[in-house]
């Protein structure tokens, strides 16, 4: 059992250059979140959703860790299972960085799911509605991120 849990978010990765979903210059302002991040944003338009989702991915693995993140892994490195990181981001910064223990709350950008049977994998590269899920063939894939609604 963990005895330190980080809890970190946005302004993390925001010093790599990430933007964040709520602040004056947030992605928000530039997307309609019940177009790209709610079941029925993607029962309508899933091309649009996964044309966000896809940029966003581009961008988090374009970016590089921060000072904060080496910092994290540092710790982590000499405490051992002692502590724990439970994120926010749905970036791939911290594991990046090094970091082997790291919970993602709102899921992570490099992996997709499949709506159909709730299949979780690996997506490092862009995704698209047609891809099919490996576990069950159906064409239901969208990114395992935490969405509004």
């Amino acid at each position: 059992m963990p005895s330190i849990v980080v809890l970190s978010g946005a302004g993390l990765s925001a010093e790599s250059g990430l933007g964040t979903f709520r602040d004056a210059s947030g992605l928000w302002t530039e997307y309609n979140l019940r177009d790209v991040a709610t079941p029925d944003g993607f029962a309508r338009n899933p091309k649009l959703v996964h044309d966000f989702y896809n940029a966003r991915r581009a961008n988090a693995f374009g970016a590089q860790p921060n000072a904060a993140h080496r910092a994290l892994a540092r710790l982590e490195s000499e405490l051992g299972e002692e502590l724990y990181c439970v994120t926010q981001n749905i970036d791939p910064l911290l594991e990046r960085a090094g970091l082997k223990r790291v919970v993602h709350m709102h899921g992570e950008i490099a992996r997709a799911l499949c709506a159909a049977c709730g299949h979780r994998w690996d997506a490092p590269e862009a995704t698209s509605p047609d891809d099919p899920c490996p576990a069950c063939g159906a064409q239901a894939t969208r990114p395992d991120v935490v969405w509004f609604g």
